[in-house]
């Protein structure tokens, strides 16, 4: 019997990246292993070596094993959830020169915020009044880019040293505080890092997150008020704590985990687009399915309603689970 090779690889790629989930939850694998997935990327280059080199031997095959065995074990922890502070495109090192603190001020009755990290860990917090503050440390004291003006403000990375994948760099911290004053429409990019956002207070107006290879914890559960929510993220994990607050939005996940948790007697409903590697345990947290289509029974007569469409590729979609949407 003669196996085809091609399909040899994919079923070690799927072998591995169902099985490490399944340790997971019956307690053979920690978090803190999966933690470390991240790292093993560069066997993915030894398998492409070893593949060329061996390129005329009957051994030809181990390249293609060893970067189908690669990629099982990051997307399977990925899949797991176990992404917390990966380091894909980060340097060994944490920038620990502090740059100035810069400050503004939104002073319109409505504002844009857009915030673009690569490569470190970002925290945003919000205090009463106009004015917004960005401090923090990398690894010269130069700060990120800012432009602003009085209902605009971008802060992006001034240096990422080839990105992900690229010539490593330092990692950075930003602390980012906003006011409560305007209505924001927030946008948030993280690549390569964590974030923790908790916007107690604030008046927004569409927020939206995207996270590339990191992890992320959005505490949106004590806004003042909000209209849509938008989340994406491609490879990682990210947990988001909704409003009882009416709102729309969407999710969606290419490779990694989201956790969402609701407030009591909210009315949910969730429309679905279903991959083949795709998990949603909405069935278990009493929302009953129609079609594609998951709600809370009394949806339509709901004082609270939130309705989201909600797509998971290679990934999972968490309702409320035991341990929270915190960090």
């Amino acid at each position: 019997m003669r196996m085809h090779r091609g399909f040899l690889g994919w079923g070690i790629f799927l072998i591995l990246a169902g099985s490490i989930p399944l340790a997971v939850r019956a307690g053979y694998l920690s978090d803190d292993q999966l933690r470390n997935v991240g790292g093993l990327w560069p066997l993915i280059l030894v398998g492409i070596g070893v593949g060329l080199i061996l390129s005329r031997t009957r051994y030809g095959f181990l390249g293609g094993f060893i970067v189908a065995a690669t990629f099982g074990v990051i997307v399977g922890g990925l899949l797991a959830g176990g992404v917390a502070g990966i380091d894909i495109g980060c340097g060994p090192g944490t920038g620990t020169t502090a740059f100035a603190s810069r400050q503004g001020s939104l002073t319109g009755s409505s504002a844009s915020v857009d915030v673009d990290l690569s490569c470190g860990d970002l925290t945003v917090a919000v205090a009463p009044g106009t004015n917004w503050q960005i401090e923090g440390q990398d690894r010269d004291g130069g700060g990120p880019n800012l432009d602003a003006d009085n209902d605009s403000l971008r802060v992006s990375t001034r240096d990422n040293r080839g990105g992900i994948f690229g010539p490593f760099g330092d990692r950075q911290t930003w602390r980012i505080t906003l006011p409560d004053g305007p209505q924001l429409d927030t946008q948030l990019t993280l690549n390569a890092g964590s974030s923790t956002v908790s916007l107690a207070g604030a008046k927004l107006g569409g927020f939206e997150t995207t996270v590339n290879a990191g992890s992320a914890t959005v505490d949106l559960g004590s806004v003042g008020q909000i209209r849509d929510v938008r989340i994406q993220l491609n490879a990682g994990s990210i947990g988001v704590t909704l409003p009882s607050l009416s709102m729309t939005g969407s999710i969606e996940v290419n490779v990694g985990s989201v956790k969402v948790c609701t407030a009591p007697g909210v009315g949910l409903r969730i429309q679905t687009s279903e991959s083949i590697v795709s998990s949603y345990d909405f069935e278990g947290h009493g929302l009953v399915k129609s079609g594609s289509t998951w709600q809370t029974p009394g949806f339509d007569s709901a004082a609270v309603k939130i309705d989201l469409h909600a797509q998971a590729n290679a990934g999972s979609i968490s309702l409320d689970p035991a341990g929270g949407c915190g960090g």
